[in-house]
């Protein structure tokens, strides 16, 4: 049997764009910490500071007693509501919408280690750990903004080959924010890298009692490995998308149907040859 790719896929992954995720049938539910806080961050991100348009995703933030969840609202909510369909027996089930950040990560209050996993259509889903750095901010009295409502001040700091600038607030003295970055005296209301390739902004704060879970999944398709081994991955999907997917899917590119924008057929080799501009968020 040949795989038809959609011309909509076929024409996002050769122009530059987007890694599809795809919903996940949640097999177990484990609660490992409950919320005192969630914040919600609306995050613009690019696979490359030269892409035309951003992706957009809606991020939760948790931060409990021990722990700081950040994960994608909209995979977690397209993962619960097929997840939901599947167990009231639908032959079919709703997928992920838009391109959502696939990244979730769970780090400690107090350690230098968190747990992160990334989701790949047409691969494993990545599981790892990876170290949380403390940062060395430099303050300016003098910059200040108002987001939500809070007065802010501003730091700067250089993080993995990245130079970002952030805007928190000592109106809410919780030293986080979302990814890895945090040890400012006020949450981080906002942070974005200098290029501009990764933006975060709080749109929401509050007082939460809810659980911070740890799903696992019903297609066991989740592949312990290192950080290291994740960036290669990804270097390698956009170096040729097309020849990732041939791989992935066995490496018989017979079995494998590409229509282009014209509706007709795409030789393999030629779309293989096709790269996606790509500068990972930590460079280094």
């Amino acid at each position: 049997m040949k795989y038809l790719l959609s011309l909509l896929f076929v024409f996002l992954w050769i122009t530059g764009a987007a890694q599809e995720s795809h919903s996940r049938i949640i097999d177990k539910a484990t609660p490992v910490d409950t919320a005192r806080y969630k914040v919600t961050y609306s995050l613009n991100y690019k696979f490359h500071p030269d892409q035309r348009d951003a992706y957009n995703d809606t991020r939760i933030v948790q931060i409990g007693k021990h722990s700081v969840k950040d994960y994608s609202d909209i995979i977690n909510h397209f993962d619960s509501l097929a997840t939901d369909q599947v167990r009231r027996g639908a032959e079919s089930y709703s997928n992920v919408s838009g391109n959502p950040w696939p990244l979730e990560i769970i780090r400690p209050i107090r350690g230098n280690k968190a747990d992160l996993k990334y989701r790949l259509s047409m691969s494993a889903f990545f599981v790892y750990s990876d170290s949380v750095p403390s940062l060395e901010w430099s303050f300016s009295d003098e910059d200040t903004d108002s987001i939500m409502g809070y007065d802010c001040r501003k730091a700067t700091v250089e993080f993995a080959g990245r130079n970002y600038t952030a805007w928190f607030t000592p109106e809410i003295p919780l030293p986080f924010g979302p990814y890895k970055f945090g040890g400012l005296p006020g949450l981080i209301l906002k942070i974005e890298d200098a290029e501009q390739q990764f933006v975060w902004e709080a749109n929401g704060f509050e007082r939460d009692n809810a659980p911070i879970m740890e799903y696992t999944y019903q297609d066991g398709n989740d592949k312990r490995c290192t950080a290291a081994d994740v960036e290669k991955t990804l270097a390698r999907y956009f170096k040729s998308p097309v020849g990732f997917m041939i791989s992935e899917m066995g490496g018989d590119s017979n079995r494998i149907y590409l229509v282009g924008k014209d509706g007709k057929r795409m030789n393999n080799a030629d779309a293989a040859k096709i790269s996606v501009p790509y500068k990972p968020l930590e460079i280094k």
